[in-house]
């Protein structure tokens, strides 16, 4: 099993996200892998909380120590 079907085997038996729709969609979009529709949620995101793409791209960076 690679890293990623590991991720979404765990975030799906996680109940908060399994009773989640929205959480579900994300989980979908990650699985079939439609980089547009993810990219759109992702800059809805942005949009939600207030920042620029690049600005979310460094906060991930830092997070991950990448």
């Amino acid at each position: 099993m690679d890293i990623k079907a590991f991720a979404l085997n765990l975030l799906s038996r996680n109940p908060k996200i399994a009773n989640n729709p929205q959480a579900q969609a994300y989980l979908n979009v990650i699985q079939s892998g439609d980089s547009a529709k993810g990219e759109e949620i992702a800059r809805n995101l942005c949009a939600t909380y207030g920042v620029t793409t690049d600005q979310a791209v460094n906060q991930a960076k830092q997070f991950f120590n990448l």
